[in-house]
């Protein structure tokens, strides 16, 4: 016969590309290809921006598409950046100049180039496939998949200057980890309240505990009182945690705390003695009296650390100098986790503070370009503040837009306005908020200055009761929605009237929630709406946006509050001034509204999970079925020692079609079979060696596997013979082809085999030891090799060694537990080259003709002092007796091994008996 020929059954494509973003960034916070998930090679531990980074996903898109790999190097558009080197020695190639491109962010996507492969695209790809070092691997498909950008610009200006007022730019930092799994530690801990400054009297529940790491939430409150006499006081609250080791990768606190502070301000600073990830303080209330803030925080593990909030108040501004004032802190929800992959990455995800967007838009000579001095500074600090306090950060991408329908749309965002003051001439930002105004800023007009009004109510005749919100889910990269509901007015009006509200620029739902809230009020409430006219020369200085408290006795009493929408001065021979207005409707107070949202969509696809899996020497049995009865004697006779890795698998989630298998012999983990998942079933409860019917539980598809087909379980093979759906009761024979039953606690997996088990067609010898991972495939990719299980084989010549014997018995019982009379000791022959087809015989069933050169050593000793006292080959004989009152001894042991040239079972019958205490004698009475 000829030699095998290869066969071409895809190609791997590489290229290198730039890919350019825009307008200058400060950081790259991730790639995702495909929505396969963010990867973040480009900023350090620290947070810092990365010039390059490296991917290393070469099976992202799944077993047959392959994935992406290489360098991507990163230019920040900055105005001195230089030419990268590639891309020069191209340019230089083809005789063009080459430019840096000064002021433009983009992402050059090249080879490995010089970067160590070893460790980087499951082993030392690079060396086996050139192209890895010199271009970069998109794939088996040809062309470049969609891939998102994570850029982040807030803190630098379009233009790359510093940002304005950057203490205030960057709002709702959060975390997005890029894992599947995790696992809470355990830890000890304790609270802390730590007294640093002023005459002060703290009390505090501090005590010594241990936190299983089971997910509960855990609280306690702390309150420290003081007088008005102290001018500052400062307390640190928080809480102490000890592990005992450190996480093996890298290991996260989370702490969540309310802070709350009666008749003072405070200011709130972190108490970290790690690295912060995350630390995040908002204004929850302030009703002059109580102040409330909510925090959370996210650091690094260390093996102790103190992590909370120091607190310090300044002085009473609302009670007497004898009113006694508290701080506190309920420190609650506070646990250790780790990630279960090496592979794991963090991506800090924030928004811009949308007062700062829009004066860029304004001042930018790209927008607007007005300038700086053309903006009211104060102004726009004021709500810069409030804005921030408020935690409605917004982010965006756009293309094409006009300044003013950008400045518009995020002004509806925010529930504000932009004006040009007609007095100063200056930009104005106005929050639509209860108190934004001053009380001494709000105009007033009498009734006889109106010349005349028209009005209406809004809302007459279709109330909103409901609004459908949408916004972008940034957490889950869609679009997403979520309806508020007026339940009392939906309940009057018999119906829902709703209406659609958009905010593609909130990038979580409790932005879109909060804003959604006030125009809902606004929708829903009747209000007045309409213009007047006067001649009231101080009206002329009024701006848009303003607060009126507007008269007018024939419709309504007293003054209603009003927003100045518009104003028209007339033309140059009439001096009134036509001002439309709306009724404000305060944006806090009680409404009966009710929250549906929408049920979530998982377009995230299902990424690998770990599978369980069972990796062992291929035996006599399983190497006939995979080769063949001949080929598999040939191979024996000529390298008796030699060995077959095979491996089994269970299915760990529905998405996933097979496992790959990969060992590694000395030079890395290469793939070497394709695991197809066989049906499993888990033990209900602990069996002994005699059982044959027990109850399991968890059980796969068992009517599909062939009756007397294989199944393993630890170091045990049995027979399947039946299952009854209804009890649950599997019933099997135990300890077939080369194994002896053993005793299984709960919760052991039983694999059926049938014909799936999988083969390393690779050559081992007798002694050496392999490693071995099982990969779960899946469409979204391959499980990285260091989140699975690395399972140890050491090869014994399994293939070759003959059959232990099978339905020992001693003095005609299996397993007793006492000896009393002489040892007899019976068993019957096994044969592994007769056992390679037809029904497979258990380990309690009767004998067949023994294989050939086979004979038994008997090893009999006393278990307590591990002194053989005898050691026999017994030849081909199938019962020994042994007179043991030759011996002294309480326990005994025996060993019961089939032999055949050289090579011994690879399990042997082992068991240990007690001998029986003599009756008491020589017993004397002590009468007193």
């Amino acid at each position: 016969m000829g030699g095998s020929s290869g066969q071409v059954t895809g190609y791997r494509h590489f290229t290198n590309l730039l890919l350019f973003i825009g307008n200058p960034i400060e950081k790259m916070l991730g790639i995702n290809f495909d929505k396969r998930g963010w990867i973040s090679p480009f900023v350090d531990e620290n947070g810092n921006a990365l010039a390059q980074g490296v991917i290393n996903s070469p099976n992202l898109y799944g077993e047959n598409e392959g994935g992406v790999a290489g360098t991507v190097h990163v230019q920040y558009g900055r105005d001195d950046q230089e030419v990268l080197p590639f891309y020069k020695a191209y340019m230089d190639s083809k005789e063009l100049p080459a430019s840096a491109f000064p002021y433009q962010s983009y992402l050059a996507f090249t080879g490995l180039g010089a970067v160590n492969n070893t460790g980087l695209i499951g082993g030392v790809v690079g060396a086996l496939i050139p192209q890895y070092n010199n271009a970069f691997y998109v794939g088996n498909s040809g062309y470049m998949k969609e891939m998102l950008l994570w850029p982040k610009r807030i803190h630098v200006r379009n233009d790359g200057r510093p940002q304005w007022y950057d203490l205030k730019a960057e709002i709702n930092k959060e975390i997005f980890y890029n894992a599947v799994d995790f696992e809470l530690i355990p830890f000890d801990f304790d609270y802390f309240t730590t007294k640093t400054t002023g005459d002060v009297e703290t009390t505090s529940d501090v005590n010594y505990r241990s936190y299983p790491g089971n997910g509960l939430i855990i609280s306690n409150e702390f309150t420290t009182y003081f007088s008005t006499s102290i001018n500052e006081i400062t307390t640190q609250y928080g809480v102490s945690i000890y592990m005992n080791k450190p996480p093996e990768l890298v290991g996260f606190v989370k702490m969540s705390a309310i802070i709350t502070a009666s008749g003072v301000d405070i200011k709130i600073d972190p108490v970290f003695s790690c690295t912060c990830v995350e630390f995040k303080i908002i204004k929850t209330s302030d009703n002059g009296v109580l102040k409330q803030y909510s925090l959370d925080a996210i650091v690094k593990c260390s093996e102790s650390m103190r992590i909370g909030v120091s607190v310090i108040a300044q002085g009473s501004v609302y009670d007497s100098a004898n009113a006694i004032h508290q701080i506190g802190a309920n420190i609650s929800g506070f646990n250790v986790f780790e990630p279960k992959s090496e592979f794991i990455q963090y991506i800090e995800s924030m928004d811009i503070n949308p007062i700062h967007k829009i004066r860029e838009i304004l001042t930018d000579d790209t927008a607007m370009n007005k300038p700086e001095s053309s903006v009211n500074d104060v102004d726009f600090r004021k709500a810069a503040d409030r804005i921030y306090s408020e935690g409605l950060g917004i982010s965006w991408s756009i293309t094409e837009k006009s300044c003013m329908d950008a400045i518009n749309e995020l002004c509806y965002h925010i529930e504000a306005g932009i004006r040009v003051n007609r007095q100063t001439g200056l930009y104005e930002m106005v929050l639509f908020r209860d108190n934004w105004f001053e009380e001494g800023e709000i105009h007033a007009i009498s009734e006889s200055k109106i010349k005349s009004m028209q009005y209406e109510i809004t809302n007459a005749d279709e109330v909103i009761n409901q609004v459908n919100v949408n916004y972008y889910d940034r957490a889950n990269i869609k679009n997403s929605s979520f309806s508020i509901s007026e339940s009392g007015l939906i309940q009057t009006l018999g119906r829902v009237n709703a209406e659609t509200l958009d905010f593609p620029y909130f990038m979580n739902m409790r932005n879109a929630e909060i804003v959604a809230n006030w125009k809902l009020k606004q929708l829903s409430t009747g209000a007045f709406k309409g213009s007047f006219t006067t001649g009231w020369r101080e009206a002329r200085k009024w701006n848009r946006y303003d607060l009126i408290r507007l008269p007018w006795s024939k419709r309504w009493t007293g003054t209603i509050l009003v927003r100045i929408m518009s104003i028209n001065l007339g033309g140059p021979t009439n001096n009134e001034v036509t001002i439309e207005f709306i009724e404000v409707v305060p944006a806090t107070g009680m409404m009966n509204t009710t929250i549906v949202i929408d049920d979530p969509v998982n377009t995230q696809p299902e990424l690998p999970k770990p599978c369980n899996a069972k990796v062992f020497e291929l035996p006599y049995f399983e190497a006939v079925q995979a080769f063949g009865e001949r080929n598999v004697n040939i191979e024996l006779t000529d390298s008796p020692e030699a060995g077959y890795l095979c491996a089994i698998a269970e299915k760990p989630q529905n998405n996933s079609l097979n496992a790959a298998l990969y060992t590694d012999s000395g030079n890395g983990f290469e793939r070497v079979a394709t695991i197809n998942y066989c049906e499993t079933a888990y033990l209900d409860q602990a069996i002994d060696r005699m059982s044959s019917a027990f109850v399991v539980k968890n059980v796969g598809n068992i009517a599909s596997v062939r009756v007397g087909s294989r199944i393993f379980i630890n170091d045990e093979t049995m027979v399947y013979e039946s299952y009854d759906a209804e009890t649950k009761i599997l019933t099997v024979k135990r300890g077939a082809l080369d194994a002896i039953p053993q005793n299984h606690t709960a919760d052991s997996i039983l694999y059926f085999a049938d014909d799936f088990v999988a083969v390393d067609q690779a050559l081992y010898v007798e002694g050496e030891l392999i490693n071995a991972k099982v990969l779960t495939t899946t469409p979204s990719g391959l499980l990285p090799l260091s989140g699975a299980v690395t399972h140890g084989v050491e090869f014994n010549a399994r293939a070759i060694r003959p059959y232990p014997p099978a339905n020992v018995k001693i003095n005609g019982e299996y397993w007793p537990e006492i000896i009393e009379t002489d040892l007899i000791l019976t068993w019957v022959d096994r044969n592994r080259l007769q056992q390679t087809g037809g029904e497979i015989l258990g380990w309690y069933e009767g004998g067949v003709t023994l294989e050939s050169n086979v004979s038994y050593r008997i090893i009999i000793r006393d278990a307590d002092q591990n002194i053989v006292f005898l050691e026999q080959n017994i030849g081909t004989f199938n019962s020994y007796t042994l007179d043991i009152s030759s011996i002294e001894f309480s326990t005994i042991s025996i060993e019961l091994i089939a032999e055949r040239d050289g090579y011994q079972s690879l399990h042997t019958f082992k068991h240990t008996l007690t001998k029986p205490l003599s009756a008491p004698y020589d017993l004397q009475a002590v009468v007193s």
